[in-house]
């Protein structure tokens, strides 16, 4: 792993092999440890945000028993989780942006990759880097095995660049129990041309659907730990981890819009 944006040649030339026509994924570009906590830190906000607006007794509850986002679990139940973590609840502000786009992180990502913007599917007017909370045993809390660009051959409403482009997407785990939990992915699934699927919509958007039986399928656990991001061809099918750990796992995402070369 690496915690510099200057890196070589040789190992951005071999990030980009394994996401394009190799495995279909990489985990060898980290998130330095002061930037981990600087996300930390801005996820923790609009967590007790979102609950402060919602029912303010439970921030004082999770304030008393000094209670972290890792383990929300204990106080969900008090909640309605469901109807207050639609995706747009979970983006960060803009302000989380302007500090993201000049992380080492970032940068990094740049360096390998190219110049990208980050995609705004959700049309809240500035790049979308999303939250996401697993409890414990919870299977609704995780989405099903699927590859990202089905969400973009259904949904034309999403803006575009103005170039040419192709889609690869970033996952970091912010909060996660390697082997517990995290991100499933099937190694070299972006070449699969058997993979069946159709659309339905479902929360306002149309998201697909896998039609294929869990024997026709081969994910793996891909072992992380925290700030270990999980960057990967968006033809590449992954899913989310029922989480087996004590915590709630945290992780952040988004896409990146790099322009063909």
């Amino acid at each position: 792993m690496i915690e510099t944006s200057c890196i070589s040649e040789e190992f951005g030339r071999e990030q980009r092999q394994l996401v394009y026509s190799g495995q279909g994924y990489t985990t060898n570009i980290n998130v330095p440890p002061p930037e981990l906590d600087t996300i930390r830190s801005a996820i923790k906000e609009q967590w007790l945000y979102r609950i402060q607006i919602a029912d303010p007794s439970v921030v004082s509850k999770i304030s008393k028993n000094n209670i972290d986002i890792s383990k929300y679990h204990l106080v969900s139940a008090d909640l309605d989780h469901a109807a207050m973590w639609s995706k747009t609840t979970r983006v960060l502000p803009i302000s989380f942006f302007n500090w993201f786009k000049k992380s080492v992180f970032c940068n990094t990502l740049k360096d390998v990759f190219g110049l990208f913007q980050i995609s705004d599917e959700e049309n809240v007017g500035w790049p979308n880097i999303y939250w996401r909370l697993v409890r414990p045993n919870e299977p609704s809390d995780i989405g099903p095995m699927h590859r990202d660009a089905w969400f973009w051959q259904l949904n034309n409403n999403f803006p575009l660049p103005d170039f040419p482009f192709h889609r690869v997407k970033v996952w970091i785990p912010i909060y996660v129990e390697p082997g517990a939990n995290g991100l499933l992915v099937e190694p070299f699934s972006q070449k699969r041309t058997d993979i069946r699927w159709n659309g339905e919509e479902r929360h306002g958007i149309n998201k697909p659907v896998l039609l294929m039986n869990d024997d026709e399928l081969k994910p793996i656990l891909a072992q992380t730990i925290p700030g270990q991001a999980v960057v990967f061809n968006d033809l590449l099918l992954h899913g989310g981890a029922v989480n087996k750990g004590e915590l709630s796992r945290v992780s952040l995402e988004f896409t990146m819009l790099l322009k063909n070369s």
